[in-house]
């Protein structure tokens, strides 16, 4: 007979995952909710400012009311710092093997690790000799006045408008699949927009960076300090079913798994979307296993 840890593991502690933790408790469904960071709310830690979701300006405001609700529910809810590295479900229970080996044994496992975000070595159009921080990460204070950024997504004007003290002078090298996304800072007077076929990166302190253009031309710039901003890739899990795009869809999973959050798929990537998301997965698993409330 095999001994459960919890009724539901839940994997991943940012919206999709903490919002899980709290429905669950609401129909007192006991859970783990297992993170490798050492307090709940994910991702939400490196989001200097938010303007989609109501009633917080910043990511990490957000991450501390999230584990608030979650030490208010510690007679349901255990917190658990480790990596789940693999899902292993049967018929009648699902496990979770961490990466310093410990098992934990659930009823039922809702997988909500998100996404994380790409490395310039994962770029096909990227030639590089070592990995650079991601825009998000950085402050201005960790910039040269001279940076590259690799890639044009999303963050790139959020990064702006919770800086506006910045002075950097930012060379954002972008390919063509990528235009789409540089209206909302093409008229920041900081950002030099620059299409790209391919870009090389050596050195260090300067870097040397070759572009070849949009155009079939080349230049050769330097750099005081370079960085990555490419979008984000599914963080899935082994156990997992996963589409052709790397993501996890709700449907495809087995019946006692459900995935939530960013990690579903690649449209409708926003904090309020996960929090429903990841609430919707308990209220789910529970009907379908008849779970009844406490």
């Amino acid at each position: 007979m095999i001994t459960t840890d919890a009724l539901l593991l839940i994997v991943g502690a940012g919206p999709a995952g903490c919002h899980a933790a709290t429905m669950a408790a609401s129909v007192g469904m006991t859970s783990l909710l297992i993170d490798p960071g050492p307090t709940p709310g994910g991702t939400l830690w490196q989001i200097g400012h938010l303007t989609n979701f109501p009633g917080y300006t910043d990511g990490p405001s957000y991450a501390r009311v999230l584990g608030m609700a979650v030490g208010g529910i510690d007679r349901y809810c255990t917190y658990l710092q480790g990596t789940v590295v693999r899902v292993e479900p049967t018929d009648e229970h699902v496990r979770a093997l961490l990466a310093d080996g410990t098992s934990l044994v659930g009823e039922l496992l809702i997988a909500a690790t998100g996404t994380h975000p790409a490395k310039a070595g994962e770029a096909s159009w990227i030639t590089c000799e070592q990995d650079f921080p991601t825009l998000t990460s950085t402050t201005p204070t960790n910039l040269g006045p001279r940076t590259i950024v690799l890639g044009a997504d999303r963050p790139l004007g959020t990064w702006l408008r919770a800086h506006r003290e910045a002075d950097q002078n930012l060379m954002v090298c972008h390919t063509a699949a990528e235009a789409y996304k540089v209206d909302e800072v093409r008229h920041d007077a900081r950002v030099q927009l620059v299409q790209v076929q391919h870009v090389s990166v050596a050195g260090d302190d300067p870097f040397k960076v070759r572009l070849n253009l949009a155009d079939d031309t080349q230049r050769v710039t330097e750099a005081d300090s370079v960085v990555t901003n490419l979008g984000n890739v599914p963080s899935s899990l082994s156990g997992l079913a996963v589409g052709p795009d790397g993501f996890c869809p709700p449907g495809d999973q087995h019946p006692r798994i459900l995935t939530a959050g960013d990690l579903t798929a690649r449209v409708g990537q926003r904090v309020a979307t996960a929090v429903g998301s990841g609430a919707g997965a308990s209220l789910a698993l529970q009907a379908r296993f008849r779970h009844q409330a406490v």
